[in-house]
């Protein structure tokens, strides 16, 4: 193969397994890129909202982020190089990299961020599969300070049935800090700092409308769907009694000396003084029950 000088907008694509040991198999190769191509279609389609797995001739848009040419190929196992197809036909989707490139380097974000939809996860371990036992896809770009590594135990984790149950909630309670009547929704920030998106039913849209600014709590069916955020579909609402801060307390710190003027103590205090009538053995013995009893 002619080697071709490499330039900015080349991408390397390293290939392991138990059937890229020499070289790789032009049928596993071919089965690698049908993987790797459907991978990259749909994880464009997957990330605008439009159909995944669509059958027949692909369409203008995912020809484009698609659209990569073989421009070298070595042993060691099997260590591709490729770069964008562009020579055709400009390129007017995106402004910063090409088409192509530009969606794969999103969806190495996406692998390293650990939130590839499921049909790319499938066939990136479609395209991992067709390098034998131990498949290993390594890619390295000028756009990117280190490698992406994909194999089938990394996207395996990645799936849904590997991940923890989300935290279920059955109330919650927090400042309600916003009502959007269309839909009936209203958010409410915990002090844990998660932020509740609350679905309620239409009769108590009068209740929550004259909540906004409250402590409120909130009962229903519920779960946590990430660090700082959750969801809610709610039966109940009502509002949190405020305590009033009594003249017991300051909001300045007092000296220990104007304390004790205040209260008249002029003395240690001793034991007696905790236990009506007198501390003796009996409520010696009283107090340490109290303290060890489970």
């Amino acid at each position: 193969m002619v080697r071709i000088p490499e330039n900015d907008e080349q991408i390397t694509v390293y290939l392991d397994g138990s059937r890229v040991t020499r070289g790789v198999g032009l049928s596993d190769f071919e089965s690698f890129v049908d993987g790797f191509l459907a991978a990259l279609r749909d994880f464009d389609r997957s990330r605008r909202g439009a159909p995944t797995k669509r059958g027949g001739h692909p369409e203008r848009r995912a020809e484009a982020v698609m659209a990569f040419r073989l421009v070298g190929f070595r042993e060691g196992s099997g260590i591709a190089t490729i770069e964008p197809d562009i020579a055709d036909e400009p390129d007017t989707l995106f402004e910063d990299l090409p088409a192509p490139t530009e969606n794969l380097e999103a969806m190495l974000d996406a692998m390293e961020r650990r939130e590839l939809p499921e049909v790319v996860n499938e066939a990136l371990t479609r395209a991992c599969g067709a390098l034998g036992t131990g498949g290993t896809i390594k890619v390295t770009s000028r756009q990117r300070s280190h490698p992406v590594m994909i194999d089938a135990e990394r996207l395996a984790e990645m799936r849904p049935e590997a991940r923890p149950t989300p935290p279920r909630a059955t109330s919650i309670s927090g400042r309600l800090h916003l009502v959007d009547v269309e839909p009936d929704r209203i958010g409410i920030r915990a002090s844990s700092g998660i932020d509740w998106i609350c679905d309620y039913p239409e009769e108590l849209e009068e209740l929550v409308t004259g909540l906004v600014g409250q402590i409120v709590w909130v009962a229903g069916e519920g779960e946590q769907t990430s660090a700082r955020r959750g969801s809610m579909r709610i039966d109940e609402v009502r509002a949190v009694e405020q305590g009033d801060q009594s003249e017991f307390f300051t909001w300045a710190p007092v000296d220990d000396a104007e304390l004790m003027d205040r209260q008249g103590i002029r003395e240690p205090q001793g034991l007696e003084r905790v236990a009506e009538g007198g501390w003796d053995a009996e409520t010696d013995q009283a107090y340490l029950d109290a303290l060890t009893s489970g």
